[in-house]
């Protein structure tokens, strides 16, 4: 028999080694959870940087397999990541693709499942609109009704930059809806049908945006696209890395982007373009002096034009857009 006082003493080791254990079987349990939050987080960033990579290199022009490639990536990476911090914007890019390339009863399932499973996330707003448009390609107006009421109409959203683009949209006539911003209810024109091909673009005198003189006269013997675009229109916005991925790759090859804002005042665009870093120049056209120059109906509408101040191609997106810059580059190097 051990004295009391020992046998204290031994259950005293005892209990302390028992708790001693507990602690470190925690630090490792915490610590293995840690490490794999770290890794996950890792992968994701790198599965994420891969995608954006993916995007940019389309933008310069693909094949419908490089599309379907990316399209898998991204619900892959949804799949994998529903957490990540961005995952609202894999979504939003996902929809709008798969809309664009008129998948279009696709790219709603992916909308509302972005609105149902992340309703406070930031791309929410910007898919809503994207969603009504995709509703009103495939005729089902009542749909697309609900999303642009809830644009124009709810607190969360009625001063959003949304809000009058879905007001117009509920003011016009729904048969004459077909999927696109535009300020009256007509379509734009197809390219073939367009006025303006292979005629002197319209030159005009304005001051852009940072006080200074604008004209096309100005860029005589360099390729100039004017992209009549607003803040407001969920399309452009999708369309705009397109734009600076073809701004970024010919810029310093004698190509110039004017960019023709249809916001109604000054702030928005300027909180965008700062945002974003824009560098190319802008002019206000809240007025409609040069979108009514050019019969501007819809936006995003764009007017590549030549050396010689010739329109050579319209309404460019996507790789499209890259692909007609560089060979109209090319074209006037030689020149």
């Amino acid at each position: 028999m051990f004295p009391r006082n020992a046998r204290i003493r031994r259950n005293g080791w005892q209990h302390l080694i028992i708790v001693l254990t507990g602690l470190l079987l925690m630090a490792s349990c915490v610590n293995s959870t840690l490490t794999a939050t770290i890794s996950d987080s890792v992968s994701a960033n790198r599965a994420y940087s891969e995608i954006k990579t993916d995007f940019n290199e389309l933008s310069k022009g693909g094949e419908p397999a490089d599309y379907d490639a990316l399209i898998e990536k991204l619900r892959a990476f949804i799949k994998t990541y529903p957490k990540y911090r961005q995952v609202d914007e894999a979504y939003y890019f996902l929809g709008s693709i798969l809309v664009e390339l008129q998948r279009t009863e696709e790219g709603i399932e992916v909308l509302e499942e972005l609105i149902q499973d992340y309703p406070f996330a930031t791309y929410v707003e910007p898919s809503l609109l994207t969603l009504g448009l995709a509703y009103d390609k495939i005729s089902e107006y009542y749909k697309a009704d609900a999303l642009y009421e809830k644009l124009a109409n709810h607190p969360k959203y009625r001063s959003g930059r949304y809000a009058a683009t879905a007001q117009q949209l509920l003011e016009q006539d729904k048969t004459q809806r077909t999927g696109e911003i535009s300020s009256a209810p007509v379509a734009n024109p197809r390219p073939s049908q367009n006025p303006f091909v292979n005629k002197p673009a319209p030159d005009f005198r304005v001051m852009d945006t940072r006080g200074e003189e604008l004209s096309l006269e100005q860029y005589r013997g360099q390729v100039v696209l004017l992209d009549f675009w607003a803040t407001w229109c969920g399309p452009c916005i999708a369309e705009m890395p397109n734009v600076k991925q073809t701004y970024e790759t010919h810029k310093n090859r004698k190509f110039h982007i004017i960019g023709i804002s249809l916001d109604r005042s000054m702030a928005p665009l300027d909180a965008y373009i700062q945002g974003e870093g824009i560098e190319w120049r802008q002019y206000l056209d809240s007025t409609g002096k040069i979108s009514g120059l050019y019969n501007v109906r819809a936006i995003p509408s764009t007017f590549l034009i030549d050396g010689a101040g010739i329109v050579r191609r319209v309404n460019l997106r996507g790789y499209a857009l890259e692909s007609a810059v560089a060979e109209l580059v090319r074209e006037n190097s030689t020149n």
